[in-house]
């Protein structure tokens, strides 16, 4: 599916990367001067990298297996080079003087160390370092004398040592799925912060509840590669939206809005620092019901005071920025990814991955408040930049003129101007090649531009009519992405309409060992959808969007929509993205786009074949076997007959296992009714659960693999009630063999 580079060339021909890399040195030769510069201040991770002197931009292709190097000393950056590194770089940093680059590669569990030498004239891959599972983010600090890297599956953070680029330690113990870094650049006291992607459950709280959960931040002393303590980020109180009811206090949403609803810090993926604080952008988490698209997911920003080590404050949220502007035309700043400062005033950018904007924010040096600035050309609203595609990173030259965006999908750089009254756009610069318009990786990239964004770009109606825009969500408010980042999940119990239900990730809705991908789970814990287009329903009902499937005219939204019956939802008339069916493109990128996270537990462990016997002997593939690790299965063309759906659930598709107590706080629908769960539930796969950690089954219930073991009813319900499973020990080893599985694992038949 990934288009061709030079690290996919070399793999089939040895000389191709030699090639490259020559080809490299002499595109790169007398082009930049000698860069000898240190940064201005603190450094971060980010998908993209400036040379402290502004000349060099070096920019990750993920989907390309590559790295862009930008010639930027002039007003519209020239593309140097394209270098093949490993698979999926995530993160890349350049040293402070130019003269090393290094690449976290996630697939491949390696750093690539670039060296360009000769005063920026000569490029080439240096040396591979091997690091933990799945490597994300990486940054220098200051000075240039280490190299920190986040380890997002393996939980670690591996140190290297830039003067021989060996790693020289792994820190372990800072916390789950870290993913952003920040270095403060301190001379006397450096400290490195790292981000937790996904927020964990509070004691007492119940899932399902505003304030269930927590964020965290770690730091770690960059004298002795230490953890210093983990600092949390709170939920607020009070988002400024308001909800017709509340479903956990079993009140039926009225027709007024005046039930106060609260978030909590989530998808903490990047952070930024500025005078005595540091800054994360996050999508804030709102999963009480009822179901509305404004009271779901929330545009975070919150701050730490570097200083005491806690949180300042509740955090700010960004979305009320753009509801209380004077202009009705409004875009909300949804999925909050990256942020980055000026270097000398207190103004900074924070990119908006789902609407594709960047907004400006002001701080306060004193108290580290920030606010949503508006447009100084139009002061009814917010001041929104335009990007390409799904921004994801964020950089600022050291004179604060230019500002550079990394755009994910759209494979391309927006480079804004600082430099007026108005930030404004002078350039866009591919940073990588497309698809071939008219091939299946071409309908899965369409797939992915429409599951990221909240906005959507859609053929016109008529040839040589008006574009179709902002189908996906009410105002920019929702995309598939916001509550499934990558197209996993944000770990998230929502209180939807059928009841509790922990956001399922997607790697596991399609058999990823058939060629084909036809081979698929029912969809939802209640299997209460059988084809990926019934999610129509979530973009309607969910984001408020007008949705994709439409009536003859090309453009009016379709009402007969409906799980099952009447009609298939799939093949539907349906809004096109260059001629390509929208629902089409969005079911590509599902089935084959998605990847499985790696785990960092070997299948070779003592422990882990130990307890893949024990499994096989509970008989536990009975629910969790096959490629997927579940045995749910769409086993007819929709619709379904009649007799399959009982109570708007594939019947036969739902086991009774135990896990289900209709008297658990959180067993209520949005709208305040009995939920569905009696008949049981849809087996969830096992795939990579090692990837989402401490909420677990349907409701949340338990916050452990080994708290789902001790639940003898489930670990049971394959061997007819005999329980094999009494010894702690033994359920301690089925834990790791659970923890060990991803796509390499042998599934049982």
């Amino acid at each position: 599916m990934r288009t061709s580079t030079l690290s996919q060339l070399s793999r089939h021909w040895p000389w191709a990367g030699a090639i490259g890399c020559a080809a490299a040195i002499l595109a790169l030769q007398s082009v930049l001067p000698a860069r000898h510069a240190r940064p201005s201040g603190p450094t971060a991770s980010q998908p993209l990298s400036l040379s402290a002197d502004g000349d060099l931009l070096a920019v990750a292709n993920p989907d390309n297996d590559s790295v862009s190097f930008f010639d930027t000393s002039r007003a519209t950056p020239r593309l140097i080079a394209e270098v093949g590194v490993g698979r999926e770089p995530n993160g890349v940093a350049l040293a402070p003087d130019g003269g090393e680059a290094y690449v976290a590669n996630t697939v491949d569990g390696t750093v690539s160390v670039l060296k360009i030498t000769g005063g920026g004239k000569k490029i080439k891959v240096h040396k591979v370092v091997r690091v933990g599972t799945e490597p994300y983010g990486v940054a220098v600090t200051p000075d240039g004398r280490k190299v920190y890297v986040t380890n997002a599956r393996s939980n670690s953070v591996s140190v290297i040592n830039a003067r021989n680029n060996h790693v020289v330690d792994t820190i372990e113990n800072v916390g789950i799925e870290p993913r952003g870094l920040a270095i403060t650049g301190d001379d006397d006291d450096e400290i490195v912060y790292v981000t937790q992607f996904l927020s964990l459950p509070v004691a007492g709280k119940i899932d399902g509840a505003d304030d269930a959960k927590v964020g965290y931040v770690t730091r770690i002393s960059a004298e002795t590669d230490t953890v210093i303590d983990q600092i949390q980020l709170a939920p607020i109180a009070d988002t400024g939206f308001k909800a017709a009811g509340d479903a956990l206090a079993r009140i039926a949403p009225g027709a007024a809005f005046t039930f106060t609803t609260g978030a909590y810090p989530n998808q903490l993926n990047n952070i930024a620092i500025k005078n005595g604080f540091a800054y994360v952008p996050n999508t804030g988490a709102s999963p009480n019901g009822p179901v509305r698209f404004n009271v779901n997911t929330q545009s975070l920003l919150s701050v730490i005071n570097r200083g005491t080590g806690q949180e300042v404050g509740p955090a700010i949220n960004m979305h009320l920025a753009v509801a209380q502007q004077a202009n009705a035309a409004r875009r909300f700043i949804t999925q909050p990814w990256a942020m980055a400062f000026k270097h000398a005033g207190n103004e900074g950018y924070v990119v908006s991955a789902a609407s594709n904007i960047v907004v400006k924010v002001a701080v306060d040096p004193a108290t580290g408040a920030p606010r949503v600035l508006s447009d100084p050309a139009d002061a009814t609203r917010v001041l929104q930049i335009p990007t390409g595609s799904n921004p994801r990173g964020i950089v600022v030259n050291g004179d604060d003129t230019r500002a550079y965006v990394m755009n994910y999908v759209s494979r391309n750089v927006t480079v804004l101007d600082l430099t007026g009254t108005r930030e404004s756009v002078v350039a866009t610069v591919q940073s990588a090649s497309r698809p071939t318009p008219g091939t299946l990786e071409d309908r899965i990239h369409i797939g992915k531009e429409l599951y990221n964004t909240s906005i959507g770009v859609f053929d016109p109606a008529t040839p040589g009519g008006a574009p179709i825009t902002g189908r996906m969500s009410a105002a920019g408010w929702g995309s598939c992405a916001s509550c499934h980042p990558n197209g996993l999940s944000d770990n998230v119990v929502w209180i939807f309409n059928a009841g509790p239900r922990r956001t399922v990730p997607q790697h596991t809705d399609f058999d990823q060992t058939d060629p084909s991908r036809q081979t698929q789970r029912a969809l939802n814990w209640s299997a209460i959808f059988d084809e990926e287009e019934d999610f129509e329903l979530n973009i309607r009902g969910v984001s408020g969007g007008q949705g994709l499937i439409v009536l003859a005219d090309g453009v009016t939204q379709d009402p007969n929509v409906n799980p099952f019956t009447p009609l298939a939802n799939g093949g539907r008339n349906q809004l096109k993205v260059r001629g390509v069916g929208a629902w089409d493109a969005i079911k590509a990128f599902q089935q084959f786009g998605i990847r499985a996270p790696l785990s960092p537990v070997s299948s070779e462990e003592a422990d882990v074949i130990a307890g893949r016997d024990l499994f096989a002997g509970a008989n536990c593939a009975q629910c969790h076997g096959g490629a997927q690790w579940t045995r749910s299965r769409i086993n007819f063309t929709p619709p379904p007959g009649a007799a399959l759906v009982v109570r708007t659930q594939l019947i036969d598709q739902l086991r009774q296992v135990g896990t289900f107590n209709p008297a658990a706080f959180n067993e209520v629908r949005q709208n305040a009714a009995a939920p569905l769960g009696a008949d049981g539930f849809s087996p969830a796969s096992l795939l990579s659960i090692s990837a989402f950690p401490q909420t677990f089954l349907h409701n949340g219930a338990d916050n452990s693999l080994a708290g789902v073991l001790n639940n003898v009813a489930h670990r049971s319900a394959a061997t007819g009630g005999v329980d094999t499973l009494t010894s702690a020990a033994d359920r301690d080893n089925v834990v790791k063999f659970l923890l060990s599985i991803d796509s390499s694992t042998v599934p049982f038949p």
